[in-house]
């Protein structure tokens, strides 16, 4: 029998194709359409969104750019529960101004809970610029509470912000008997990190008493707030040497500094110093800059703030959500400040 011979392949005709292995995973073909589909974003805003709307296909700007990699940043997943510490020993600082704007611009960006706390043990007044519960609870209520099983009846001492900021307030009144203590703050709060994802304490002026200890030692991180005053950095630094004296290193060197100006007017104090200051120790510092809103008194409201102030807040939120953990114990890390 003759052996049967290759049938010959015509001149130009393809070799018979060989299966070559997918050499992308799932996630890098997900990664690349998800690429491709940023290419494909408008500016929607300034005179490129304005040409836009008219037939033009004009990609982000460079700040819209920016302000999408800074929500981002804001919206990093957490694996664990996150506390942030708002402290400052001296009062007037814009302490509580501060976690009302920075908890409402997290709120409004992430899309799990956060919640923000009274925790000053006198004088706290964060639902006052946040807005007051309905039903006057407040945070020893919350302690002492037999019924938390679900995140109803938890949320249900918490007054709700158009920002969907829970905020749960300090038990101050003026007919209080006594301050709010560290045990009642670990039971409060022991609750709540079970409920929310993110939580920001407004602490008291005196790191000594029991309930602002107790909200350091559990803290992830810290915001130090300071006006731009001689009296007011020297008081950030003292809250900073604090920290580093008392054991809890991590926090010292994991805190950003928050420099607020209550006044229209350029501060006598040169801002570039403070910031200088600070650089020695190697922590960042964020300007608040003036704002009439804020300056009200009243209750925050993210959509009348200025852009800048806005802004000022958004980079605040994305900085600390760098530090947030991605671990599920949190280690000391040690060093000085």
């Amino acid at each position: 029998m003759s052996q049967q011979m290759p049938l010959p392949v015509a001149v130009g005709a393809r070799e018979p194709s060989v299966a070559v292995a997918l050499t992308l995973t799932p996630e890098e073909l997900l990664a690349d359409i998800t690429a491709r589909r940023r290419v494909q974003l408008r500016s929607s805003t300034g005179m490129r969104g304005a040409l836009n709307k008219v037939g033009f296909q004009l990609g982000l700007s460079a700040s819209e750019q920016r302000a999408e990699m800074r929500r981002s940043r804001i919206r990093r997943h957490l694996t664990r529960h996150c506390q942030v510490a708002v402290v400052n020993v001296k009062g007037g600082a814009g302490r509580t101004t501060v976690v009302g704007a920075l908890g409402a611009t997290f709120a409004s960006l992430r899309p799990d809970r956060v919640v923000a706390v009274d925790a000053n043990p006198d004088f706290g007044d964060l639902g006052g610029r946040t807005g007051r519960h309905p039903y006057g609870l407040t945070l020893r209520d919350l302690a002492r509470s037999p019924h938390l099983d679900t995140f109803a009846e938890v949320q249900s001492f918490a007054s709700i912000t158009d920002s969907n900021l829970a905020v749960v307030a300090s038990p101050w009144t003026s007919a209080a008997a006594e301050p709010l203590s560290g045990q009642e703050y670990v039971s409060g709060v022991g609750v709540l990190r079970r409920h929310y994802n993110l939580s920001l304490i407004d602490c008291g002026t005196g790191v000594l008493d029991s309930a602002t200890d107790a909200v350091l030692r559990t803290s992830d991180l810290v915001v130090v707030v300071t006006p731009a005053t001689v009296r007011g950095v020297t008081g950030a630094v003292a809250t900073l040497e604090w920290l580093d004296s008392h054991g809890l290193h991590r926090l010292a060197m994991s805190s950003l500094v928050a420099i607020v100006h209550h006044y229209p007017a350029k501060p006598v104090v040169e801002i570039e110093r403070i910031e200088e200051l600070f650089a020695t120790a190697s922590r960042p510092t964020f300007r608040i800059p003036y704002d009439e809103h804020l300056a009200e008194g009243g209750e925050i409201d993210l959509r009348l703030l200025d852009k800048e102030t806005a802004l000022a807040f958004e980079e605040l939120a994305a900085a600390l959500a760098d530090g947030f953990p991605s671990d599920h114990v949190g280690a000391d890390r040690g060093g000085r400040w």
